[in-house]
């Protein structure tokens, strides 16, 4: 399936990306692996993530974990792919992003 980044999701990945890099040389550049492995992990079992807690399930979303970050995918299938709304910290205050949903 097709993967489209929400210009939102887009801005969090690179500031996240930018300030691993700051901490350590290359750490921004794994971040970034990272997710481009879990959004291809995505659009190959797009089901398998669980429901995105707090958000109504008629919406769809769902969440994926990013391997060996503390950042969660929250996305949703949509008829001509799949759209990736954030690029979220879980531990800083995750829910922040749902004032997007449409």
């Amino acid at each position: 399936m097709r993967i489209e980044l929400a210009p939102a999701a887009r801005h969090e990945l690179v500031a996240a990306a930018d300030a691993y890099e700051i901490q350590r040389g290359g750490r921004g550049r794994d971040f970034a692996a990272a997710v481009q492995e879990t959004s291809t992990w995505i659009a190959r079992f797009p089901l398998l993530g669980p429901p995105f807690p707090g958000v109504r399930s008629d919406l769809g979303y769902r969440r994926r974990v990013v391997t060996g970050f503390p950042f969660v995918l929250a996305y949703r299938i949509a008829s001509k792919g799949i759209r990736i709304e954030a690029v979220a910290h879980m531990r800083r205050g995750p829910d922040y992003w749902k004032g997007r949903l449409r």
